[in-house]
């Protein structure tokens, strides 16, 4: 789905977004199709513009030229990344959802709509997707990581507790994991009942 000018396009962004921006409205009209736009909204965000770029993500993934199906749901899934950054859980679970009926076996659309059911405190919907997403990928460190961020918000330590250590296990360097183990495991703690003082064995009085 890449070509070299695709690429070369997306790679200039980072030297010089808004010449790449420009560029890529030149190519687009020179013919350059979905690769083009999709350049184009890569630039946008990157010039900060995060609702926008998730806009034409979401157009561009309708497109009668957006390719095949997984191309669409790589562009739903990438609208929905951006719509989190934004703080719009509802518009990242549209896309999202419109991207699981394209391709139901898309972990990383599902952990997007679990992360936009998360920002709506529906934790238990947040884990189930996770749950979806596992299947497909047992070992899949982020999958993990979440899931056990939605199970600790809902007080379920025991299984919060065997899934971030298992995310560790996949993503040994990943300081976002180690910081929420940190978490679960301070709730464990304070969640495990004080022991009694052993009360001290008086002895009787001298006669």
């Amino acid at each position: 789905a890449f070509d070299k000018k695709h690429k070369a396009c997306l790679e200039h962004i980072a030297v010089d977004a808004d010449a790449a921006f420009e560029n890529a409205m030149i190519w687009r009209g020179d013919g350059g199709g979905r690769r083009a736009r999709h350049c184009e909204a890569m630039a946008i965000f990157a010039l900060g513009h995060m609702e926008e770029a998730a806009e034409r993500l979401d157009t561009l993934a309708q497109s009668a030229d957006a390719g095949t199906n997984l191309m669409r749901a790589d562009f739903y899934a990438e609208a929905a990344n951006f719509w989190l950054m934004a703080d719009k859980p509802s518009q990242a679970y549209a896309s999202t959802s419109a991207g699981l009926k394209l391709r139901a076996d898309h972990i990383d659309l599902r952990i997007a709509r679990a992360r936009a059911y998360a920002l709506q405190g529906r934790y238990d919907y947040a884990e189930t997707d996770l749950t979806s997403a596992l299947v497909y990928d047992p070992a899949h460190a982020a999958a993990l990581r979440y899931r056990a961020d939605a199970r600790l918000e809902q007080g379920k330590l025991g299984s919060a507790l065997t899934d971030i250590e298992s995310s560790l296990a996949a993503d040994p360097d990943s300081l976002e994991t180690a910081l929420l183990r940190g978490r679960i495991k301070e709730a464990v703690r304070k969640s495990e009942p004080a022991t009694e003082p052993a009360e001290e064995t008086k002895e009787p009085p001298s006669p």
